[in-house]
Order: structure tokens, then sequence, then C-alpha cells
């Protein structure tokens, strides 16, 4: 019988095993960045980037502001001024500001906060409440909180949405005067356009590394190809989306293929665009142009969450053996996500007056232009949004297990929902241990032991606040472009400084790279431009003569030639006459010339002796 439950309790233990092991507990913050100076500690000691705070340490800042990592399981922002403690189940926040994205448990006294797909902001208020504001998903506050099996939550970082390849389909068409005839006789074309944009390479949700390729014709003969690989960035310090880019160029010409190596960079702030590109010409055509091209981009008008741009651009022309200076207009007018129409302007003395425009559609291979894994298909049962639950990141559902009855209201309010008008205070929650539920857009007050006080939605200026005081400063998170997505469903479009926090700039600016129009960026020097091969041999032919009429105007009398040989004044006497080697010789040896004139007889530079370089003097024979 020992025996038996001896076995009894070695199997128990081997099946109980790998759940504990599963179910453990978030155990370390690593910190990833620091901004705002460099006041993080860890137990009071000043920390760096890269050092981790373990079970049972504190993570603290003082004027500086921290982004950390739990586990690769959760990032989180912790405000200036504040102090967390990591435990054995949860971490707790014992004074400032925490916003946490991902399966990240917390202590609220008593409590424990469990997040469903979540992004949240907790703060410590004067009096040791706590206030929860939900930017999305789900959470729920209880006695007790499941913890999720490390084997089924992914890392976090994996987490960002990426871009997916896109497919363009247009028209493009450019008319020019630099004839002399009216606009768009002398030179132009219509042609179709076809594009692909494929991203190669992308991380933390921006950066990237991609290609575009483009091709045009008028199915008539004419056609052209471009192609670039560029990289992308976005810099959380000043919301700044910068853009390097080299490229090729090839298209038909009148006889002869051009090409061109193409360059560029993009620096772009607040939808403000700063940039410059140019063209080298690889190929060996008579009517080859390169080009550097500056760009001003103006914001002007807003069409949803992009701009209409007026772009300003000075360029440089260098062709035919001279550069050439002017000036480009442009206008570029987003119709939704997948339409783009533009059109520009420019004068130079080459080119003349130019006038061309492109209308694109574009459209991504995998359902839209970004895949989210922190979305999910819309329910239909409910046409409110905070009722929807739309999003999800996938991760194991955290839950403040408790069976007694779950408290939440069936529709958000702005207004402030508190014990007394609940009826909270019949079911004494504190000792009925209550699950308190909140979804995206709702906030709530909690006392020290974490009892909840008051729940209510929260403004629209409340919620921008969060993300201003929050995010401003740091990295984008993975449900950046989720909580874009709520705000709108929540309050309407939210405003630039907003959409650039929360990154859609960089999604929509990513996806979008330099236009590679025909008429813009393939520029050859016009016909009636080029130098007449034909006038210039008949100038050349012009000049000739008239040099030969003047000699005949005043003839000179016919002279006496004379020879004459170059003799050394000096040195070695075997050696005395220029014989046009490295060596002087004999008088047979030297080496005769003709002058009408003694005094135009030279020996410069016709040496002699045993060396060849002894100084000579004309000897006249005859």
């Amino acid at each position: 019988m020992h025996v038996f439950r001896k076995l009894l309790a070695t199997a128990c233990a081997a099946t109980l095993l790998p759940a504990a092991a599963s179910a453990a507990s978030f155990n370390s913050a690593t910190i990833r960045r620091i901004i705002d100076g460099r006041e993080v500690f860890i137990d009071r000691r000043e920390a760096t980037v890269d050092d981790t705070a373990n079970r049972g340490q504190e993570l603290s800042t003082g004027s500086s502001r921290a982004e950390v990592m739990f586990d690769r399981r959760a990032l989180g922002f912790l405000g200036n001024n504040s102090l967390i403690r990591l435990g054995d189940d949860c971490f707790r926040l014992n004074r400032g500001q925490v916003l946490v994205n991902g399966p990240k448990n917390t202590c609220l006294g008593t409590k424990v906060l469990g997040i469903r797909g979540t992004t949240y902001v907790l703060s410590v208020q004067d009096d040791g409440s706590y206030q929860l504001a939900v930017l999305s998903g789900e959470a729920t506050v209880g006695d007790a909180v499941e913890t999720p099996a490390n084997k089924n939550t992914p890392d976090i970082l994996s987490m960002y949405p990426s871009l997916n390849p896109v497919i363009g389909f247009g028209s493009s068409a450019w008319g020019s005067n630099s004839s002399g005839d009216s606009l768009g006789e002398a030179a132009g074309l219509i042609l179709g356009d076809a594009s692909v944009f494929v991203p190669l390479s992308q991380s933390m949700g921006s950066n990237l590394l991609y290609s575009y390729s483009t091709a045009s014709s008028n199915f008539d003969g004419t056609w052209g190809a471009s192609t670039e690989l560029g990289y992308k960035w976005f810099n959380p310090d000043n919301r700044s989306i910068s853009s390097l880019l080299v490229g090729y160029d090839g298209w038909d010409g009148s006889g002869c293929f051009q090409s061109q190596v193409a360059l560029g960079g993009l620096w772009q702030k607040g939808r403000w665009q700063f940039g410059v590109t140019g063209g080298i010409p690889l190929d060996q055509c008579a009517n080859n142009l390169g080009f550097a091209i500056g760009q001003v981009g103006i914001p002007v008008a807003d069409v949803g969450d992009q701009s209409i741009t007026l772009s300003l651009s000075p360029y440089v022309l260098r062709g035919i053996g001279d550069s050439f200076g002017g000036g480009r207009v442009g206008l570029n007018v987003p119709i939704g996500d997948q339409v783009t129409l533009s059109t520009y302007g420019q004068y130079d003395a080459l080119l003349d007056t130019v006038v061309g425009g492109q209308i694109s559609y574009r459209f991504a291979t995998n359902g839209g232009f970004v895949s989210d894994p922190n979305r999910r298909p819309q329910r239909p049962s409910s046409p409110l949004p905070w009722q929807a639950s739309e999003f999800n990141t996938g991760r194991p559902v955290q839950l403040a297990l408790n069976r007694s009855r779950v408290t939440t209201p069936t529709q958000p309010s702005t207004n402030t929902t508190t014990i007394s008008d609940t009826g909270f205070n019949k079911l004494d929650i504190s000792k009925a241990g209550a699950i308190v539920v909140l979804k995206a857009g709702e906030e709530a007050i909690f006392s020290p032991d974490g009892v909840l006080l008051s729940q209510q939605m929260m403004s629209k200026e409340r919620f921008s606040k969060l993300i201003i005081e929050t995010m401003s400063g740091q990295n984008l998170l993975p449900e950046s472009n989720v909580i874009n997505l709520i705000y709108q469903q929540l309050y309407g479009l939210p405003n630039r400084t907003l959409l650039s926090i929360l990154g859609s700039d960089w999604l929509i600016a990513a996806r979008t790279p330099y236009p590679r129009l025909r008429g813009a960026n393939n520029l050859v020097v016009p016909n009636n431009k080029l130098p007449n091969e034909e006038e210039e041999e008949e100038e050349d032919r012009a000049e000739e003569p008239k040099e030969d009429i003047a000699d005949a105007e005043e003839p000179e009398p016919e002279s006496i030639a004379l020879t004459y040989v170059c003799r050394a004044t000096g040195g070695n006497p075997d050696f005395p006459y220029f014989t046009g080697g490295t060596t002087g010789g004999t008088l047979s040896d030297a080496i005769r010339f003709q002058t009408t004139s003694r005094s135009e007889a030279s020996c410069s530079g016709r040496g002699a002796g045993s060396d060849g370089v002894e100084p000579t003097s004309p000897q006249f024979l005859s």
C-alpha cells in the first residue's frame, strides 16, 4: 500500500508539472529605450538600456521615461517619476504612470488586473487610488487571474503590423512646347502605367526595406521601365519619416536607348516633405540629360488621414555641354487609400514649358495594405463599437477567476458611474469579489485595495490626452494601429498629431514610394536644341578659306630655302650634332632643317653631346 501511494503521488506530480511550468509568471522587465535624460533606476541604482529588473526588484524613473519589455510578451512605457515592483504573479505600480501593451498582470491592492488583447494606462493618484484607462481590448479586475501559458503567448515583437505587396495601374501624360510649337504638339506622350511595390524586410513596425518597379508604354513602340531599392524608417523622437533610394531607369529614345541611375532621399514630418533626387546618365546618347531636383512638399488641405500636397521643386539639368536651371510646381491629391491624382508644370530654358499628370489606382495583394495580427473581424451581432469586440491579439485570455456575478455596464456612457449609481453598494464588492470588466474607451477608479469606485466612458479629450502623455516620443506599439481604429470608431478621425503618434502617417508614407513618371524623371534634350552636325561642318568650311584668302591678298615674295643643322658649342667633340636620338653624332648623322629666314632658325630642345642634353645652335649649310 505504501508503494502504491508513492507511485500515485509521483504520477500526480508528473501530471501537474507541465501545467505549473506553462503557467509561469512574468519575472523580468528589460529596459529597451530611455528618453528625456538618463534617470532610470533598478533598486535605486542608475540603469542603462538592456539592463533587466527581475522578480522582487524595483524599476523606477526620475525626470526620464523608459520603454521596457516584460519577458518578450508585453511592452510597457513607464512615465516620469514612476515606480513599479516586480512580483511573483504581477507587478505593482507604487507611483506614477505606466502604459502596458500585452498580457501583463498588474496588482491593484488586493485585486489583480487581467487583460485580453489590451493596451491600458494605469496611474496612481495622490490619495493612493488607481486610475485605469483601456485604450484597446478588454481588462478585468478581480480577486484572482489566470496566468497565460508561456508556450501559447506570442513574442510581443512579432505582433507589429506589416505592409502587404501592392500592385498599381494608371495612366500618365506630358507635353512640351520645346520646339516652339503650341503646347503638346512638339513633344508629348500618353502612357499606360503599371507598378509593383514589394516589402522585402520589416522590423519593429517602423523600419522597411522595399523594392518598387514600374513599366509604361503607349502600345505603339514607346516604352520604359524603372526599378528602385529603398529603405524607410520612423524616428519616434520627432515623429519624422526618412527614406533613401537607389534605382535604375531605362526607356527607348529616337534611335538610342536611354538609361540612368537614380538616387534620392526624403525627410517628412507633420506631412511636410523635404527631399532631393537626381539622375546620372549611363548611355552615350547625344540627347541625354543629367538632373538634380530639390523638393518641398506643403500639406495644403487634409483629405481623411492624408493631405493634398503642393510641391515646389527647383532643379538643374546638365546636357549638351551646358547647365540649365528651372522650377517645377506640382499638386498631389489622394482620393481614398487607392486612387491618387497628380499634376505638375515646369519651365526652363532647355525644355521650355512642360505640363504633365498621372492618375493611379493601387490595391494590396492580401486583402488590405496593412496586415495587423492584433485585429479580428467584426462581429455583426452588435453595431456598437464597444460591444462588437472586433479587436483580438490571438493571445490567451486572461480573466479574473471568480464564480460570483460580473459587473459591467451594458453600454458605456460619458457620464461617471459611481457605486451608489449602479447599485454596487448592494453587492458589497469588497466581500463578494465581483469581476469588473472595462472595454476599450472606458476608464475606472479603484481604491487602494482595488475596490471599484467609479467607471465611465472616456471623453474624446481624455482619450487624446492619454495618447499624447504616454506615447509621444516613444516607439510605435504593436497595437498603435488598433488604437487608431478604435479612436475613429468612438470619436471620429484623429487630428494630425494623434495620427502621427499612432503611426498612421508612417503606414501611409512607408507604402508610398517616389513617383517614377516618364515625363518628370526620364528627361532628354529636345531635338531642336541638339547641335546640327551639317551646320557645324559648313561653319568650319566657311571659316577655313577665310584664312587662305587673307594670305592670298598679301602674298609674300618667294624666298630661298636655307638648310641648317644644330651643333653644340662645347662638350664632347665626337658628338657635336643633333641627330634626334639620345646622343649626338657627326655631321653626316645630323638632322637637316630648313627655313626661309635665318632669324627664324631654332635649335631649342635639340640637344647633342654624349648624353644628348648639351645645348646647340643653328649652323647653316647653304
